[in-house]
């Protein structure tokens, strides 16, 4: 409405002082004075009424935090009768995690125990964090002694029954996935001072890296960032604090209430306790967690591991990794098992040593462009980590390395216009560039991704060889676009992840790393930075395993997933899941070949019949629908992808983005006559982060506050106008 070429606020206020000196009227002098008094005064009115209206807004939520009495991470109902608005717990949440690793599978059973510390009738919501590869097979739920075990159904015939129960005054239970790494789980009708317990199991593969077998459990989420308007004509469900927007169609359900975790051990919240039984199959030199102090404990074959305090906060990752001793590092390992007459297979394939290989691809020249994640979600810890990995990573660069930096929250900039050679004169500018950043805004992903990619584009140098490190937490609800733009725009480009900080959003990092045609890694602290991205530069300065060819034994035949396989960097193996045409036999060879650097290798495993490995019919059929969901995200038909998906998961009896998990009790419990308050449990700010009023809740709209501002400093022009106006009269 005013342009920013008129006179700027200072001219005014400076043009106008000096107007009242020459003229030397008292009276206008006195009438401004009182002007701008009357209008600081409005000002401090207007925000304070902001103030009350946010507050207002979260009391109309169920988790207002009262600072001086809140046990950080309960649940508080408000008191309707009570003229002082006093408030009280009204929900506590505990797990238990218990995981049976055997080889490459992990089975994992999650018990989480819901009790009503109010005297209302209540629904409790929980957004719950899981492994993106993970299987969830099983779903139950347990009040007193009585068990109630869950079916699997499709999405929206499960959430019919769900409430059709709740409504009644059923006891139910539903689980539903929003992501492959992020899942809402409801349970109705709790009574006053009843506890009920919620059993999930999953299956998941172990990953192999840089020699090490790796298990990471998320316990909490980075809040995500919704990008997008509001859609109007989605209905709001959802107890988060975001709208639908056309970005994010279920924005609502993936944004739960975040609190701080205590800060004693006394006042412990969201605590989960974990109990790992490690069958490696193989002589181990170490087993060590690098976020949470544990016990261990030999037992014949295997290894007992346990959280040392025996419970902790649920607000970081937790990560086991084991390393075989030196003489019994992995070539290859197959797993298999025979479910309704079908015959399933996991076979992981090491390729041989880089050393080996022909060396002469390690002096290509390269294009590197840096992604830095700025946005408020990286502030804490993450910014410091994220910025530390970003100055190695430049002083890793060789003169013949061209280079850039991106960093981006609500807008990106570029460092220069264009790659530039790593001379040490721009490489230092550089790092004095990394080191003035700081972390605020929002997480715009895209704009930055696209610059990154069109850049390479544009690039003339057919020698270099073209990769993107992007450094980010991934805390973003628009995935699939971003999947589809880093499909569309990579070209020749290799786009390798960094996830930062305690809670990263791994399905993100993952599957981008997966489009990308690169790999992923974490640093999820300050004494991580340096280990990690050594390792990666060390992928990012080997020659690639091109050109993988997998052969099965003649005359047998398989369906694997991935179905065409990736190309292999440094100390990373090779993991499919295969649905065979019979069992395998003892002494058939399953042969991988490929290309490193000029030089062509091929590794050998030979098949034998192990000892029955339950789960791998279920990761196989995981791995299938993911395969199907990259389809949708690259543009195949969604009602086609859908039957499969549906189909898959029904036969398999697994969660997916088409199934869910509902558990009813046949009695009722809760009276007709009671009512039902329903209340969201708040996940924990990840460790090092810090709390960020992200958005204003949905049912505090602050549109009518922003409208009376505007109308305002409307006013207040108009007066600044008139006031100009009489003085150059006079």
């Amino acid at each position: 409405m005013f342009k920013t070429k008129k006179i700027p606020p200072y001219r005014i206020i400076d043009d106008h002082a000096k107007a009242f000196t020459q003229q030397g009227s008292k009276g206008l002098r006195w009438w401004f004075r009182w002007f701008l008094l009357t209008a600081v005064t409005l000002s401090i009115l207007v925000f304070a009424a902001h103030r009350q209206a946010y507050a207002e807004g979260l009391r109309s939520l169920s988790y207002e935090q009262l600072p001086d009495d809140v046990v950080a991470g309960e649940v508080f109902l408000r008191e309707e009768n009570n003229a002082a608005a006093q408030y009280r717990p009204a929900l506590h949440l505990s797990s238990d995690l218990k995981a049976d690793i055997s080889g490459m599978i992990a089975s994992v059973t999650l018990t989480q125990k819901f009790k009503n510390t109010s005297n209302e009738w209540v629904e409790a919501t929980y957004v719950l964090p899981l492994p993106e590869t993970a299987a969830v097979d099983a779903m139950q739920f347990q009040v007193g002694d009585r068990i109630i075990r869950g079916n699997i159904k499709e999405r929206r015939e499960a959430k019919k029954i769900y409430k059709k129960a709740k409504a009644a005054g059923k006891k139910a239970a539903l689980v539903v996935q929003q992501r492959p790494n992020l899942f809402t789980q409801k349970v109705a009708n709790i009574a006053p001072g009843e506890s009920l317990k919620v059993r999930l199991h999953f299956l998941q593969k172990v990953d192999y890296q840089q020699g090490d077998f790796v298990w990471r459990l998320p316990t909490t989420l980075t809040p995500r960032f919704i990008p997008g308007r509001v859609n109007t004509e989605l209905v709001s469900e959802g107890n988060g604090w975001a709208m639908p927007t056309h970005e994010v169609p279920d924005a609502d359900h993936i944004t739960p209430p975040m609190v701080p975790a205590a800060k004693s051990r006394k006042e412990l919240n969201n605590p989960i306790s974990i109990s790992v039984k490690l069958d490696a199959g193989l002589p181990l030199a170490s087993v060590d967690s690098a976020y949470h102090k544990i016990v261990l404990r030999k037992e014949g074959e295997h290894h007992q591991i346990g959280l040392a305090a025996g419970t902790t906060a649920m607000d970081r990752d937790f990560e086991l990794r084991w390393t075989p001793s030196k003489n019994n590092e992995p070539a290859g390992a197959i797993f298999t098992e025979e479910k309704d007459g079908e015959h399933y297979a996991l076979v992981m394939l090491v390729p041989p040593q880089y050393a080996a290989l022909n060396e002469s691809k390690k002096t290509l020249p390269r294009e590197l462009i840096f992604i830095i994640d700025t946005s408020g979600s990286m502030g804490g810890g993450s910014i410091v980590q994220a910025k530390r990995s970003l100055i190695l990573a430049l002083e890793r660069l060789k003169p013949k390395d061209r280079f850039n930096v991106i960093e981006f929250n609500s807008t990106h900039t570029r460092l220069f216009p264009q790659v530039m050679p790593a001379n040490a004169q721009l490489v230092a500018r550089a790092i004095n560039f990394v080191g003035s950043l700081h972390a605020s805004g929002g997480t715009h992903m895209a704009p930055a991704l696209n610059d990154a990619l069109v850049q390479f584009q544009l690039s003339t140098s057919e020698k270099h060889l073209q990769q993107l490190v992007f450094i980010t937490d991934g805390s973003v609800g628009n995935e699939s676009a971003l999947f589809q733009l880093i499909e569309k725009q990579l070209g020749r480009a290799r786009l390798f992840t960094v996830g930062i900080g305690s809670a990263p959003n791994s399905f993100f990092m993952r599957k981008a790393a997966q489009f990308g045609r690169g790999t992923f890694s974490y640093i999820s602290d300050l004494s991580e930075v340096s280990s990690k991205m050594g390792a990666l530069f060390t992928q990012l300065e080997s020659p690639v395993m091109t050109q993988l060819n997998l052969t099965w034994p003649k005359g047998r035949s398989a369906e694997t997933w991935p179905a065409r396989l990736p190309d292999l960097y440094a100390n990373e193996p090779l993991i499919i899941a295969a649905k065979l045409d019979s069992s395998p036999d003892s002494g058939e060879v399953l042969s991988l070949q490929g290309f490193g650097a000029s030089a062509p290798w091929i590794r050998d495993l030979k098949l034998s019949r192990p000892k029955n490995s339950p789960g791998v019919a279920s990761l196989w059929a995981r791995d299938k629908i993911a395969a199907l969901m990259d389809q949708k995200h690259l543009g195949g038909n969604p009602a086609v992808i859908r039957e499969e998906v549906l189909a898959l998961a029904l036969q398999h009896k697994l969660m997916s983005p088409y199934t869910s998990f509902v558990a009813v009790e046949e009695k009722v419990s809760r009276p007709k006559t009671v009512s039902l308050k329903s209340n969201s449990l708040p996940n924990l700010v990840a460790k090092g982060q810090n709390l960020m009023p992200v958005a204003l809740p949905k049912t505090a709209s602050s549109a009518p506050l922003s409208l009376l501002l505007s109308v305002l400093f409307l006013v207040l022009a108009a007066l600044c106008k008139f006031i100009l106006r009489s003085v150059a009269i006079k």
